[in-house]
């Protein structure tokens, strides 16, 4: 059984997992390692060979050295020579072995980690700040697979003393006594250094986590960061935990420090005792020369074996338990689930429905038993005052996150049961700040998704994209790192990409926010003649964007609070508060 240990997330939320044991280590990363248990049975045939190798050759050199002692070479200096050929050739090939296995289990356990860990939802929704997340699901996953490596060195470590032992016994019953006296020595020590090892791991990791987390919040704000001049605020707070994580990281050095003190310490000791058993034996005529010799190395082999069972293995193993335990807690973390069932054959397109829809944030409801339904091919706008859950609302359509209760249908059909390709091809989003992702301009309006150039530039003009892109240096296939882009600029691509796919329901999350009235009514007429049954959902913070709309969804504290057209609300002086009117807006509104 694992060692019970309670935790507190980076975002409060109180965390208890278990240090996991072998059966459970091995238990999590089986199903990652199908395709590649061939390459690990490669290893350990070849871990076993060498044993044999390693066992035979201490008894062909004794029997190589009392035929030269007796004036002759005979098979044992043959047969040596021939294992010690073996055991290189060996060694020259477990380690190709072992490195195919790690990279094969390690791609596939991350793959799986990072595809659970998006699928956890929004930050703010999931136990794991961005850069917790990002330290479990990437470089502690990756490390995992050394536990499979680390286990089997365990086992061979171990067979390796058993053989060693059988071989000293053979030899002499006083060799054994002699060994076994040291290692038990050891192994009482051991025990001590894995435990204190164990813990001190474990609040290494937890720091380094901070500091990740604390990196990644301080890019993702730098622009306010350097506004605000407050740039020696935030290192101070991204180097807070340095100085515990220099205490942590002294102590693992000193405990690890110390067991290679032990270890060697033993080591000699256990040497010199042999030696003195085996001299005394030579003595009594009750050993021959070769037969001390091998007694000597196979005690030398029996504590390496042993020791490397400690250091290489446990020692190893206390510090991927404790790493383990973080990627398998966020393993056990539950996601939003996947659906299965694809697109309807039949039926409407793009028909929305939300049902007694609650959500519930840190101490309060952001949505509270919201009923809305929109008929296909129409526009609505999403209103209200900043925290009343517009956009977390417009998440709930392509399953960004779950409500905690109710229900949202497209085209009647949950969208909780809906696969997350067919909802993708369903539902598209463009937002605020829309991620590019990709090496080039067109990678970024593409984004996976399979069209030629025509289509993408086709897209690009209906969303006014496609001049600005001409004017960079080499046109679509720019490089994103080489091209500075304005927010307008960077929405439109957002939006370019939204157009590309043409799906019947369209999400725009403030997308058009850096773009000047006059472009951004243009850049909406022209999203909205893409498809007839296209809807679209808008999340609408200025009223010329409303005023755009079918009709307007007016959320106050999370209710609709009502549904209507925007010229219809606007005699409101609540609803017209909602809004931040910049001076063109005003102008907007006069004008009609």
């Amino acid at each position: 059984m694992g060692r019970a240990k309670r935790r507190v997330s980076s975002t409060g939320v109180t965390l208890t997992g278990e240090l996991p044991d072998t059966r459970a280590m091995v238990a999590f990363l089986a199903p990652d390692a199908r395709g590649a248990w061939h390459w690990f049975g490669l290893q350990a045939t070849l871990a076993v060979l060498s044993i044999l190798v390693a066992l035979a050759t201490p008894a062909l050199a004794a029997v190589a050295i009392d035929q030269a002692v007796a004036g002759r070479i005979g098979w044992g200096f043959l047969g040596l020579a021939g294992a010690m050929g073996a055991s290189a050739l060996f060694a020259m090939a477990s380690g190709p072995a072992a490195s195919r296995f790690g990279v094969a289990l390690g791609g596939r356990l991350t793959r799986r980690m990072v595809s659970h860990a998006l699928d956890l939802g929004l930050p703010g929704r999931r136990p794991f700040s961005d850069g917790d997340l990002l330290n479990r699901a990437g470089s502690l996953a990756a490390g995992m697979p050394g536990y499979a490596s680390t286990v089997l060195r365990v086992a061979t470590g171990l067979a390796m003393a058993a053989g060693s032992l059988a071989a000293l016994l053979f030899i002499h019953w006083l060799f054994v006594v002699v060994w076994v006296a040291g290692v038990a020595l050891l192994t009482v020590v051991a025990r001590r250094f894995m435990g204190a090892l164990s813990a001190q791991q474990s609040d290494n990791d937890e720091l380094v986590g901070r500091i990740v987390n604390a990196y990644t919040d301080a890019l993702a704000g730098r622009r306010t960061i350097r506004a605000a001049d407050t740039v020696d605020r935030e290192v101070d707070r991204v180097t807070r935990p340095l100085p515990a994580l220099a205490a942590t990281s002294r102590n693992i050095l000193r405990l690890m420090g110390r067991g290679a003190v032990v270890l060697q310490s033993a080591d000699t000791g256990v040497l010199v005792a042999t030696a003195v058993a085996g001299i005394w034996l030579l003595a009594g005529g009750e050993a021959t020369p070769g037969a001390l010799l091998a007694a000597v190395r196979y005690a030398q082999m029996a504590y390496n074996s042993v020791a490397g069972v400690f250091d290489n293995g446990w020692f190893h193993i206390a510090l991927l338990r404790s790493q383990a335990s973080r990627v398998m807690e966020l393993a056990e973390t539950p996601a939003m689930g996947k659906g299965s069932c694809g697109v309807p054959a039949d039926g409407e397109r793009g028909a929305i429905q939300l049902e007694d829809v609650w959500v519930h944030g840190e101490g309060e409801d952001i949505l509270r038993g919201v009923n809305l339904q929109i008929p296909p091919g129409a526009t609505i706008a999403l209103v209200g005052e900043s925290g009343v859950g517009k956009t977390t609302l417009a998440t709930l359509l392509g399953r960004l996150h779950n409500p905690d209760r109710g229900t949202v249908r497209i085209d009647g059909v949950p969208v909780a049961t809906w696969s997350s390709q067919a909802l993708a091809g369903r539902v598209g989003y463009a937002f605020e700040s829309p991620a590019l992702l990709g090496d080039i301009v067109r990678d970024a309006i593409t984004l996976g998704y399979d069209a030629d150039d025509a289509e993408v530039e086709a897209a690009a003009r209906r969303v006014e994209a496609d001049a600005f892109i001409r004017r960079l240096p080499n046109g679509y296939r720019t490089s994103l790192d080489e091209t500075p882009m304005s927010g307008g600029e960077r929405q439109r691509l957002g939006l370019a990409r939204a157009a590309l796919r043409d799906s019947p329901a369209l999400v725009l999350d403030d997308a058009l926010s850096s773009l000047d009235v006059a472009t951004a009514a243009r850049v909406f007429a022209a999203l909205g003649t893409l498809s007839e049954d296209r809807t679209a959902i808008i999340v609408a913070h200025r009223a010329s964007t409303a005023a755009t709309a079918d009709l307007v969804a007016w959320l106050v504290d999370g209710r609709v609070r009502r549904i209507a057209t925007h010229a219809a609300l606007w005699d409101d002086p609540a609803y017209r508060a909602a809004f931040v009117v910049t001076e063109r807006d005003s102008a907007a509104v006069e004008e009609r």
